[in-house]
């Protein structure tokens, strides 16, 4: 609590004031304002002012009641959050004092009752009429809006001041919001004195209500001005007699006017002198309103030099201090208003901000860093807008009420701001650009990588870019100049892993980088055995005048994994280290490039969110302007890179999908097929089953069931979506490929109709109906229907035709033309969908990636935008934008709550039918990533699952969970252990607190036991380890506040395992920390043994149409980690399900699949088809790389959950190697790569996971051999 009091004052008879507030920046004033009072009018005076920092315990809220109690008045402001508004309305409701609640979540604003004007619930009609008088205070967002609203203010308290009864206590509640908002001591002194008058018995008339002070709605301040300045001209006179040396920028500074004014700014003052006293105009401006564009237009902008132009920036720089998005509050945004101002000025904006929910204190030991609530409101919300860099810099002590600047965190902020201002400010000619690249695992065959992205091609493509726009860049000859360059250069000579650019002797590294000594406890002493000599740290990369291109030094695992595995926290080692102290202070480079998803800054150890100055990131990336060019549909990932590793995104699209096709014997099988349809013969049948055999094909039936079975288990492999090739910098796509995507878009998309429609249903199915049949109909019997097959095809072969006609004509009339060949559909009906699809094909094939990449390094802002998949959310093109993750408070989307009771129905429903009843636990995975790209649904699943569901706010925000009642269920609840990620846990806190609560709920519930398995097994629990019932219901895992990774897939891929029972320990021993219910996390590895031994099912959905689970090795890390770790602790191993994207199944098939069938399927339709490898060998050595990358991890599903049968590895021993031709193709291409593919081979027999037969394994050794000789003539 903060308490503003003198001692005398705490005799019953002092006046009792209540301030309930976001944040505690106006207590010093109000102290200031009821000093004044005591003193000129011997009033006593109590303040009690509480803020969300101290609304945690049972014991706060206890005090806060009894505050509430003897309170002679309560006023609160800018209240939101349902863990604090629903327990202040239960306590508000009680008040029998006045209450003034203005700026809050709406249950708490009618908890006001200012004399005669109440707004607690009340009949129809005069409640109509008020809310008609409130509707002439709802913002329009316009710039006039905010002068509107004031003078409305204004205009009604004087005209109902004089005025008695009711219209007196409206204008109290009209003036509070002009004194809280213009919260100087004075004013909060004559708030206090008007509440008072009016309110407290015997002083009416008795003392004076005065007007707010004349203090201007918008202002320039600054620490050595006793007031604020009203105009530029009027600040800038005051500038010019200041003795201050600002010639090197300036930075716009924006608060709101509260801090300005009340004078509780300490934060600010000590960054606006930090600036200064790196030669940087610091001008701070406060805005009056949510809406802070008119502040920015009327300070930090020129105006136009001719009529009809836009106002140009006056700054290099926008730093938000407020907390908020630059468009609204904690209750609502307008980002694009707010991108569409930033974009016009080109400016960027910083995001940095005092701590509101915790003492300083919390925060220093709190692993998390920021309240999860503070994170949504004051870092999710801004990066909306494109906001970046959100540092806190300032907190409340606690016990104390004014705001202590952070000065570590200040000093860190001024220098990131002083370095994008020379960034911007510094000629082409003359910057300094460190492109980084990732290899790892470390070896040379791996250089360059990244998701889907032509490293060394798009990297030369930006060098040409760079040098076209002035840069200094000493360009190669050619790409593969460019990897020689990089990748080979002097590595022999070093024994590294690519050209050693510089060395950087120990003694300097330690003088440049005192930090070391953190490291040694971890690493011994410097400079350790990674990247070094003994007496020097080697920098990986090479120079082409100023651009530098690097490789990141790896985290380190390959060298002791399992010592690494199972630390709970660590540090980078001396050659990571030293990698980016040589960026900034041998190579001085003004800005980094990280190129490609992703690298490891980001990752290393340190706070969730909210930064300090001692955590990892933060020390290794200095000041160090950082961009990072990134894929587009990772934003959970990119979020991660932005928060932690202070980056600037610069989007990257994915190759475009196309369906897998058919080849080889599937190819045969499939004309086998359509002979037999023919003309049916049992000779032919039997021929058919000898094929479908030889392929590992199995179909269920007998005759035409038969074939019908195998006609749609070849149809799946047919029309399975895959990305082909990689993404190259600048180059769209093609027309076909622009086909591709349209046509998947117009197959699963709802499009927007016309004015007054409803939204255009998917292509298939107008054509469809057009055709006479339903859709959906037709869909649910392909999988032994040939007729169904058939009709299928040909609405298939329709839908492509008038796509093909509309993306080669550019016009909807030709793909109007083109349906008409087929089926008769109303042109005026069809408009709105070619309208959309052009619209996305035109912002597809427009080119923003470089001219952004070259626009932030220009020191220029980067539009923001969403990051999701092409075809699930179209808007994330044009890529080149800086992309971004979500809105924290509306998942999961309804939308996302329907799909996921789906798929929840079908999992449930497949475990009946097979095992004769419902699984009693489901252990699942959640990730940041797909959660993001479908709005919630795997939080809805898990919700579904245990019977429960979200539920919104007043203001549709969702903010807590409901049980279905068991009537309405219609089956038992099922207990949910949930192993989420760290991204998961960083992004979701909310979310994953949500699913905490059901799961406790559930466990809770007078309900059977046999009809709620989370109470049936909590019970057992409790009993068994000595717990409550609610602590026993322990269910939602992830990593340690700040770590991240089960790192299985480090074991697998270093080969360093023995025993399986290892990946198990390393799995749990990581992700063993549990959510409590305050939301913090702590280490519960005994719970999860104990909730993992009930589990009978694991599943996880598969993230996206690009991202199958041999594309990445995350998911045998996460879902084959938590297969074997359930195995180890059960005993029995589970039955494993995969839930897929709707794009990549075949319409009428179920989303959920065994994992062995998602294995079989991801096999033949990528890493053994030939237009998938054909299309990854156009990109010569980074395509043999994606290529092993497949077979590796493919081989993690074998060490995880033994799902690979063995003809996969036989197809891929054939396809790769055992054919002399591609052999050396892949060889001469990528060596080390080729050699890997080998040794993983070997490795899958030896462990017994492929049981091949010895000439295809002689043969193999042979190869292997030979491949090793060749690299030691490389080396």
């Amino acid at each position: 609590m903060y308490s503003v009091q003198v001692a005398a004052y705490l005799r019953r008879s002092a006046m009792r004031f209540v301030f309930l507030c976001i944040e505690a920046n106006n207590a010093p004033a109000l102290r200031q304002a009821a000093a004044s009072i005591e003193r000129e009018y011997g009033l006593r005076l109590a303040i009690d002012y509480f803020t969300p920092s101290n609304m945690h315990s049972a014991a706060d809220w206890e005090h806060l009641a009894a505050a509430v109690a003897r309170a002679d008045f309560v006023f609160g402001s800018m209240l939101f959050g349902e863990e604090y508004v629903r327990p202040l309305s239960d306590i508000l409701s009680s008040a029998s004092c006045p209450v003034c609640m203005i700026m809050s979540s709406p249950s708490l604003i009618r908890q006001t009752r200012v004399g005669k004007f109440d707004l607690r619930p009340k009949p129809a009609a005069e409640q109509s009429a008020f809310r008609q008088w409130l509707s002439q205070f709802q913002p329009k967002h316009g710039h006039g809006e905010i002068q509107r609203q004031m003078s409305l203010v204004r205009g009604l308290s004087k005209m109902l001041k004089f005025l008695p009864g009711k219209a007196r206590d409206i204008h109290t509640y009209v003036m509070a919001h002009q004194f809280w908002a213009a919260s100087s001591p004075e004013n909060l002194r004559r708030l206090l004195l008007m509440l008072i008058e009016r309110y407290v018995p015997g002083y009416k008339g008795k003392l004076p209500v005065l007007d707010p002070q004349d203090i201007p709605e918008m202002g320039v301040f600054h620490p050595e001005s006793p007031a604020p300045f009203a105009d530029l001209e009027t600040y800038r006179a005051w500038r010019r007699k200041q003795r201050h040396a600002l010639h090197k920028g300036s930075v716009g500074l924006l608060t709101m006017r509260p801090f300005a004014l009340s004078g509780n700014r300490a934060h600010l003052d000590a960054l606006i002198r930090a600036l200064e006293a790196r030669g940087i105009e610091a001008r701070a401006a406060y805005s009056p309103t949510l809406d802070m564009r008119p502040t920015v237009e009327r300070f930090f902008t020129r105006p136009a030099r001719q009529r009809g132009q836009a106002p140009t920036a006056d700054v290099d720089l926008l730093v938000n201090t407020t907390g908020f998005a630059l468009v609204g509050g904690p209750a609502s945004t307008d980002p694009d208003q707010a991108s569409a101002t930033l974009d016009q000025l080109d400016t960027p904006t910083l995001d940095l901000f005092p701590l509101v929910f915790q003492h300083i204190e919390q925060w220093r030991t709190d692993d998390r860093g920021i309240a999860p609530f503070q994170l949504a409101l004051n870092v999710s919300l801004p990066e909306l807008d494109g906001a970046t860099d959100p540092l806190v810099v300032g907190g409340m002590q606690r016990g104390r009420e004014e705001i202590t600047p952070l000065l570590a965190e200040i000093d860190l902020a001024a220098e990131r701001i002083a370095a994008r201002v020379a960034l911007r400010r510094t000629p082409p000619a003359e910057r300094r650009i460190a492109i980084t690249l990732f290899n790892f695992p470390p070896n040379l065959g791996n250089a360059g990588t990244a998701a889907y992205l032509d490293v060394f091609t798009s990297v030369f493509r930006l060098m040409q870019a760079l040098h076209a726009a002035g840069y200094t860049v000493d360009l190669p000859a050619s790409v593969d100049d460019l990897r020689r360059m990089v990748v080979e250069g002097n590595a022999l000579l070093y024994g590294t892993d690519g050209n050693v650019a510089d060395s950087l002797p120990v003694e300097e590294y330690r003088r440049l980088f005192p930090d070391y000594v953190d490291i040694e406890p971890y690493w011994g002493p410097a400079p350790g055995e990674l990247l070094s000599d003994g007496k020097r740290l080697h920098i990986l990369g090479r120079r082409f005048g100023n651009v530098f291109v690097g490789l990141q030094p790896s985290f380190g695992y390959e060298r002791d994994p399992i010592r690494l595995l199972m630390s709970k926290d660590a540090a980078p080692h001396h050659g990571f280290a030293a990698y980016y102290v040589w960026l900034r202070k041998v190579f001085q480079a003004h800005a980094v490039l990280h190129f490609g998803t992703h690298g490891a800054l980001e990752f290393m150890p340190g706070k969730q969110a909210g930064l300090s100055a001692k955590c990892w990131p933060l020390r290794l990336i200095g000041a160090l302007p950082n961009f990072y060019y990134y894929c587009v549909n990772n934003p959970s990932e990119g979020s991660i890179a932005r928060r932690r590793g202070m980056a600037t995104l610069i989007s990257y699209l994915v190759p475009p999908v196309q369906q897998a096709g058919l080849y080889k014997g599937l190819r045969a099988l499939k004309d086998s097929i359509d002979r037999y349809r023919a003309q049916p013969d049992p000779g032919l049948l039997a021929d058919l089953r000898t094929q479908a055999e030889a392929l590992h094909l199995v179909a269920e039936g007998e005759g035409d069931a038969y074939v019908a079975a195998l006609s749609h288990e070849l149809l799946q492999v047919e029309e399975r979506m895959i990305p082909v090739g990689l993404h190259v910098l600048g180059e769209p796509p093609q027309t076909g490929e622009q086909i591709d995507t349209l046509n998947l878009i117009a197959t699963f998309a709802r499009v927007p109709g016309g004015p007054n429609q409803a939204p255009l249903e998917p292509l298939p199915v107008l054509v469809g109906r057009a055709l006479g049949l339903d859709y959906a109909a037709l869909t649910g019997r392909l999988r032994h229907d040939p007729a169904a097959q058939q009709q299928y095809r040909h609405i298939e072969e329709i839908c492509r035709a008038a796509i093909t006609a509309l993306v080669e004509h550019g016009d909807g009339r030709a793909a109007d033309e083109a349906l008409k060949r087929y089926v008769n559909l109303n042109p005026h009906l069809l408009a709105p969908l070619w309208n959309y699809l052009l619209d996305i094909q035109r912002r597809m094939t427009t080119e923003r990636e470089v001219s952004s990449l070259l626009r932030a390094l220009n020191g220029g802002y980067v539009l923001p935008s969403a990051g999701n998949d092409v075809v699930r959310n179209p808007t994330v093109v044009p890529t080149g934008r800086n992309i971004h993750a979500f809105d924290p408070f509306h998942i999961p989307t309804q939308a996302a709550a329907t799909s996921g009771t789906a798929v929840a129905h079908e999992l449930l429903e497949r475990i009946r039918a097979e095992q004769g009843a419902y699984p009693e636990t489901v252990a699942m995975v959640l990730w940041g990533t797909d959660n993001i790209k479908t709005e919630g649904e795997g939080i809805a699943q898990a919700l579904a699952l245990i019977g429960a569901r979200a539920v919104a706010d007043e203001l549709g925000r969702i903010t807590t969970v409901e049980l279905i009642p068991l009537a309405e269920l219609g089956r038992p609840r099922i207990d949910v252990v949930l192993t989420v990620s760290g991204i998961f846990r960083d992004l979701f806190a909310a979310q994953a607190r949500l699913i905490d609560r059901a799961i406790r709920l559930a466990a809770t519930a007078d309900e059977p036991p046999e009809q709620n398995f989370v109470r049936a097994h909590a019970l057992a629990q409790a009993a068994e380890l000595g717990l409550s019932v609610e602590a026993a219901a322990t269910r939602v895992f992830s990593n340690a506040s700040g770590s991240y990774g089960a790192n299985v897939n480090h074991l697998v891929e270093s080969s360093t395992w023995e025993e399986d029972g290892q990946l198990a320990e390393a799995f749990i021993t990581r992700k063993g920390f549990a959510l409590q219910p305050g939301g913090e996390w702590s280490e519960s590895r005994a719970l999860m043994e104990r909730a993992l031994a009930t589990v009978s099912v694991t599943f996880q959905n598969i993230d996206s149409v690009e991202n199958g689970i041999s594309d990445i090795d995350h998911y045998y890390e996460y879902l084959g980690g938590l297969t074997k770790s359930v195995e180890k602790t059960r005993g029995v191993r589970p039955t494993t399900l995969m839930g897929e994207v709707a794009e990549l199944v075949t319409p009428g098939a179920s989303r959920v699949r065994s994992l062995e069938q998602v294995v079989r399927l991801e096999s033949r339709a990528k890493l053994l088809n030939p237009k998938w490898y054909e299309g990854m060998l156009k990109h010569g050595y980074e395509g043999v790389h994606e290529i092993e990358i497949r077979v590796s991890n493919t081989f993690g599903w074998s060490a995880t959950a033994q799902a690979v049968e063995d003809w996969v590895y036989q197809g891929v021993a054939e396809t790769y190697l055992l054919d002399p031709a591609m052999r050396e193709r892949l060889a001469s291409l990528n060596p080390h790569a080729t050699a890997s593919i080998a040794g993983r081979l070997l490795e899958a027999h030896n462990r017994g996971f492929w049981q091949a037969d010895e000439e295809t394994l002689a043969q193999l050794r042979e190869i292997y051999a030979d491949l090793e000789d060749r690299l030691e003539g490389v080396r």
